[in-house]
């Protein structure tokens, strides 16, 4: 299968211009094993992967409809997923995706032959996105951040996804009918009846409620719908789903900027005048608790909202579990384990370890309701989960979860993750990394040829994103010493990470370096990030906007006239190829020159100064006293050097600052910065390094 990925921009109609990478024919499992390739010169074993598929097939439970339909949905994702559904005309969309986009389509078709009615668009297309999740989660008193903040970014993710299931239900969907569901957003098809339609704005007026009550006006989640005619799926009389798909994002976003406006008809009081609390306040979030609600304790904490209590609890269980088990209904024998309602819409979750679902297996294949069992980050041993419920009424699933293995009895401190030298004056700081992909909404609307857009395309393309910031940055994670970062959040095309500072920095490196490899070095597809340096004490929601800063510079960067693809440390924005490559060298190069006591601590110092004193504005000095300064300072200390590596490292500063020169340790620079600025960065850095590390 041709990767999407590599397609976008491109305006071959029927990719045959070039040679493609391919993915190799193999299950869904994240790894690098199962990147795009230039060559693969082995023929597909089809065999095999029938016959695994036969195998987990047998084991499927015939109980329901909806529980047969939905668990070979499952098996489906995993074997199909890297199998083109046409290698002619269309083999960038997987076969999985293929198959369940066109079930999406027969149970619309199917529900509209009931309905009796003829619309002229026969369906309807449902898109929402959840907002102020980055506010909500970083709401938290710093000293508590790392009790809370894992279960407070999964919260947010178990209750989009209950919001997924509340729609669902309310509209008689099916599994198949979810377009694509990550990252707070999701998009379903559904018949376009005007029963559907009504069902539709009363199950969006009883979820405003329901978030609402839970978490005021902190949270909102963005729900509307498009019409869809055949002419648009099929590409007739001048219609495509790509215009739709934009026209869907601009009402979708609409109702973002008049959030709540129905409930502020209707019940203007509960939104302007004071409401009574106990006058008690969250000692994590700093909400104050509502009078009608009681206050709670969790160890030494008090005193808490209901809310904040459960997340808490599902942090500490995050680090290491197995399995979700999702039911409509409390599980009595379940009681004792970790579990949430969302914003009270009637999905109860819980987390287990797969040697715990062992023992209550009886129990489960009693249960008259399905229950959906969800297998995270597919482990070694999730083949056999199929066998374990293969009795029950249950419906098995895979999803993927960020940095929940921690491999310690606990979720690390900010502290402890910057913890790394007793030497008093070692520098200690927390990096909190924010990256995302650049120019998606352009990406949706204009990446793929207006010919050939399609449900099935669109469904491959973003679960082609999801795969990557959901699943295979787990992989990147365990091989950069997880026991000095935590994910906080991952999915969809963004991902926010806390660690020591050195550590995030790595990371971000890391992952630009494996998406570029993922998108096949397509350059209409960038990632651009942050990095914000900060005390272990500083309050996490002022360290989530000093990132957003830091991301924001990134994304505004300009190199070669090009925006973006960039990468922002220590206030200065780095494009990932012309720049960070650059100044990393000469990091590099002054710290182990520094280390081999071939320049001392003055060298840095004096660049450091030389920065300050300059006076730069727009990339200019106007202390023109800088130039001799340099020269004198430089001169003097280039005298006393004895080492050969390091007087060429001298003249080379003073040629390229004194000398008019648009060069960084002789590679151009491309962009307006002054070279100073560059020798600068690549000097703090370097001593941040020696400092971090003594």
């Amino acid at each position: 299968m041709i990767p999407i990925l590599e397609t976008i921009g491109n305006q071959d109609e029927l990719l045959t211009n070039k040679e493609w990478h391919q993915f190799p024919v193999q299950k869904l499992i994240p790894s690098i094993d199962n990147f795009p390739q230039q060559e693969i010169t082995e023929i597909p074993n089809y065999s095999n992967l029938w016959k695994e598929f036969k195998s987990e097939f047998a084991s499927l439970t015939h109980s329901t409809y909806q529980t047969f339909s939905d668990n070979l949905l499952t098996l489906l994702y995993k074997y199909t997923s890297f199998i083109p559904s046409n290698i002619t005309h269309s083999p960038d969309i997987s076969l999985y995706d293929h198959i369940k986009t066109t079930t999406a389509l027969a149970i619309c078709l199917y529900d509209l032959m009931c309905s009796g009615e003829k619309p002229k668009d026969r369906f309807l297309l449902i898109g929402a996105d959840l907002s102020g999740i980055q506010s909500y989660i970083y709401q938290i008193v710093s000293k508590h951040a790392g009790k809370n903040l894992k279960g407070r970014s999964f919260y947010i993710r178990v209750l989009s996804d209950a919001v997924v299931r509340y729609l669902m239900k309310r509209l008689g969907l099916f599994q198949a009918n979810i377009i694509y569901n990550s990252g707070g957003g999701f998009y379903l098809l559904a018949p376009n009846t005007t029963d559907i339609k009504h069902k539709l704005k009363t199950a969006i007026e009883e979820i405003e409620k329901r978030i609402f009550t839970t978490h005021g006006t902190s949270l909102y989640v963005a729900i509307d719908s498009i019409t869809v005619s055949d002419d648009a799926l099929l590409h007739r009389n001048g219609e495509d789903i790509g215009k739709l798909w934009g026209d869907l994002f601009i009402k979708r976003d609409r109702r973002k900027n008049q959030r709540y406006a129905t409930m502020m008809e209707d019940d203007y009081k509960r939104f302007f005048t004071p409401q009574s609390g106990l006058n008690k306040f969250d000692c994590i979030s700093g909400e104050e608790i509502p009078a009608n609600e009681q206050s709670y304790s969790e160890g030494d904490l008090s005193p808490l909202r209901y809310i904040t209590k459960e997340q808490i609890i599902l942090g500490h269980k995050l680090r290491n579990f197995d399995l979700l088990i999702i039911s409509e209904s409390e599980v009595l024998y379940l009681a004792d384990k970790c579990s949430v309602e969302p914003a009270q819409l009637g999905f109860h979750y819980y987390l287990l370890k797969q040697e715990e679902l062992i023992k209550i297996k009886d129990k489960i294949c009693f249960e008259k309701e399905p229950l959906t069992i969800l297998q995270a980050n597919t482990s070694k041993d999730g083949d056999n989960l199929v066998k374990i419920i293969e009795n029950s009424n249950s419906i098995y699933g895979l999803f993927y979860y960020g940095g929940n293995e921690l491999g310690c009895t606990r979720i690390p401190t900010f502290e402890e993750l910057c913890h790394k030298s007793d030497t008093d004056n070692a520098f200690r700081r927390l990096g909190v990394l924010r990256m995302d992909v650049d120019n998606l909404g352009r990406i949706f609307q204009a990446g793929i040829n207006p010919q050939y857009t399609s449900l099935s395309r669109y469904a491959t393309l973003s679960r082609s994103f999801d795969y990557f910031f959901s699943g295979y940055l787990n992989e990147i994670w365990r091989e950069t010493d997880p026991s000095k970062s935590i994910i906080i959040y991952s999915g969809g095309d963004d991902l926010f990470i806390v660690g020591s500072w050195e550590k995030t920095v790595e990371i971000a490196k890391r992952i630009r370096e494996d998406f570029r490899k993922y998108t096949c070095n397509n350059p209409s597809l960038t990632i651009s990030g942050g990095v914000a340096l900060l005390s272990p004490k500083f309050p996490i929601m002022k360290g989530a906007e000093e990132s957003a800063i830091e991301e924001d510079r990134a994304k505004k960067h300009q190199c070669m006239e090009l925006e973006k693809n960039s990468f922002a440390l220590l206030n200065t924005a780095l494009n990932w190829d012309e720049e960070f490559p650059a100044v990393e060298a000469l990091k590099n190069e002054i710290k182990e020159l520094h280390i081999d006591d071939a320049i001392k601590s003055s060298f840095i110092s004096k660049v450091l100064r030389h920065r300050t004193n300059a006076e730069m504005n727009s990339h200019k000095i106007t202390n023109f006293k800088t130039y001799w300064m340099i020269a004198y300072d430089m001169g003097r200390m280039k005298n006393r050097t004895k080492d050969v590596q390091a007087k060429e490292l001298i003249n080379q500063y003073i040629k390229e600052i004194c000398g008019n020169s648009s060069c960084l340790n002789n590679k151009t620079i491309k962009s307006s910065y002054h070279p100073l600025e560059l020798w600068a960065l690549a000097c703090r850095w370097a001593e941040l390094e020696l400092r971090t590390n003594k």
